[in-house]
């Protein structure tokens, strides 16, 4: 019994200038990957406006293909995508995108695609990007505001306006009805991340996610090689939540993401394998 995929890795592109923030090069995932008998493996480095992202388009254009060097040398399918930043300001204006300084040329290459919130990115300044990441934290403990208002409706948006195959570490760092947004997300077939890093939800939000038959996905946030495939917290949930494994996307199965380009890079591969698919047996992990 194991999980046939990690679908959210960091390597040595989420960067700033030489400063690194995440250890571990493309190839050095899909080698621990393959080690721990992954099936399929994506690298999601931070988006462009992340003080740690990839830098630019042509540095994306390099780690894609790295990625496809990579799935060569190990046999692991790899996916190539961002963790784009959810502009959180999107809930209450129509004026702002959902994502944050993701050109559409890069949306199209984007083999996978994940989105959620990171704090300080969004609002135009530093004061004001803290003045929002306080109120976040301070309203976690008080009466609903419009501000978890406004941020539900920001999820939503983002779910609405881009081909969002997953959510990563929802409420994180923001205050939103974690509940409706995974409804939400799961009548359009956007999955719920169970991160393997952070700790973003409650045992009663997963409880009642679950209960409303939403499906998650177990993932690493892996900031370091060694890291990859490792789901401790995740299973830690599943256990302490009674969350079927049925439920579990990644579990003794591939998940079914809804991006377009997801669906080419799993049909290409298949093709290549000789129509090879999700039917075929476990890897164990280590």
């Amino acid at each position: 019994m194991a999980f046939w995929g990690d679908y959210h890795t960091h390597t040595t592109y989420s960067r700033k200038g030489d400063k690194l923030h995440a250890k571990g090069s493309v190839l050095q995932n899909a080698q621990t990957a393959a080690r721990r008998g992954l099936k399929e493996l994506a690298i999601t480095d931070h988006g462009f406006t992340h003080v740690y992202g990839v830098e630019g388009a042509d540095a994306f254009a390099r780690l894609k293909a790295d990625c496809a060097e990579a799935e060569k040398l190990t046999g692991v399918k790899i996916y190539a995508g961002l963790e784009n930043n959810l502009d959180p300001r999107c809930g209450k204006s129509a004026d702002v995108t959902p994502f944050i300084a993701c050109p559409q040329d890069i949306l199209s290459e984007l083999q996978i695609v994940q989105g959620g919130y990171h704090a300080f990115i969004g609002a135009p300044t530093l004061a004001k990007n803290v003045r929002f990441w306080s109120r976040n934290v301070i309203f976690k403990f008080l009466p609903k505001r419009k501000i978890k208002e406004y941020n539900t409706q920001a999820y939503k948006r983002m779910i609405d306006e881009y081909p969002i195959d997953f959510i990563g570490h929802l409420n994180r760092g923001i205050i939103a009805d974690a509940v409706e947004v995974a409804k939400y997300a799961h009548e359009r077939g956007v999955y719920i991340e169970l991160n393997g890093r952070h700790k973003s939800l409650t045992d009663a939000e997963i409880k009642q996610m679950a209960a409303c038959g939403v499906e998650f996905i177990c993932n690493s946030d892996a900031h370091n090689a060694d890291d990859v495939g490792k789901m401790t917290l995740g299973e830690k949930y599943i256990k302490d939540c009674g969350v079927p494994y049925e439920l579990i996307a990644n579990w003794e199965r591939l998940p079914d993401f809804r991006s377009a380009n997801f669906k080419a890079a799993r049909a290409e591969k298949n093709k290549a394998d000789g129509g090879a698919g999700a039917t075929e047996d476990s890897h164990v992990n280590d």
